[in-house]
């Protein structure tokens, strides 16, 4: 059988253990402090992000932005796999409705001849794709070809959700990226909106006074997206607040019936610099 390989953006969190062992090749996504530029995790880890980023704000400096990879960066990672023996690539990247990092995925398809890319639109970003990335690897590793593995992925696609409730509204409405985040920034007192990865588009669909108000709303909105199914893998993610999602982590397991290995996540510098620290909620997939 021809050997495929795996690649994803930096956006996917995958922790390196999972890098590793799922042999997935990661293209960063560009974190931009003013004109000076950094590749995701690579240049930037989560901590020197958030050490930067809170002296920007202290300084009252412009906050940061993201640009995706460019078609280079992507032709380089496809040349590697076929040197090192793949057919076929299967490319799984963060949503083409708030980023251009797979058009730029695209482009560089016809920069490698000798190589099939499949360049996937994963509409959801973090351990969403995460999740498809291992079912195609599993796919793959039970004996099963390409479609096989893309088939895999559109049935995470169909039942996997990510909810988060987020601290610092300022990143929403800077960023641009998140539906309804201007009606929330409105409000006049403090409130905790709550985001949902919907057909692609991260919104702003509910808000609650207080963070724990928030959590449990996550956890109840995620519940009624599985209907009366049982989550098959969860992560909770969160925004430099890495202690307080542990100590959730084991509400969250019980609250939607989850008896699995909870894997915890920083969102990463890409994703942080659109939702802001202090984040906090679940990536599920179920069957």
């Amino acid at each position: 059988m021809n050997k495929v390989a795996l690649v994803t953006d930096s956006t996917s969190n995958l922790p390196p253990e999972m890098i590793a062992h799922y042999g997935i090749r990661v293209v960063p996504v560009y974190v931009n402090f003013g004109t000076e530029s950094y590749k995701d995790y690579e240049e930037l880890p989560p901590a020197k992000f958030y050490e930067r980023l809170a002296a920007t704000k202290a300084a009252g400096g412009e906050m940061p932005k993201t640009s995706q990879p460019s078609p280079d960066d992507f032709r380089r990672a496809y040349e590697d796999c076929l040197a090192a023996g793949a057919a076929d690539v299967i490319s799984v990247h963060v949503t083409a409705k708030a980023s251009g990092t797979c058009a730029s995925a695209e482009l560089a398809r016809s920069m490698v001849p000798g190589l099939n890319v499949h360049v996937v639109d994963s509409a959801s970003t973090s351990m969403v794709m995460s999740y498809m990335l291992v079912e195609a690897h599993d796919a793959l590793a039970a004996g099963g070809d390409v479609a096989a593995a893309l088939a895999a992925i559109e049935r995470v696609k169909a039942h996997s959700a990510l909810v988060f409730t987020v601290t610092e509204i300022e990143h929403l409405t800077a960023s641009g990226r998140t539906e309804g985040a201007e009606k929330v920034a409105e409000v006049a007192i403090s409130v905790k909106p709550i985001i949902s990865v919907e057909g692609g588009v991260p919104k702003a669909v509910a808000q609650e006074r207080t963070q724990r108000a928030a959590l449990q709303r996550v956890l109840a909105l995620t519940k009624e997206k599985m209907a009366a199914s049982k989550p098959k893998r969860l992560s909770i993610v969160n925004g430099n607040v890495e202690a307080r999602a542990r100590e959730w982590a084991v509400e969250a397991a019980a609250a939607l019936d989850y008896a699995g290995e909870v894997v915890v996540v920083d969102f990463g510098p890409a994703l942080a610099v659109h939702f802001g620290p202090g984040l906090l909620g679940v990536a599920a997939q179920w069957e």
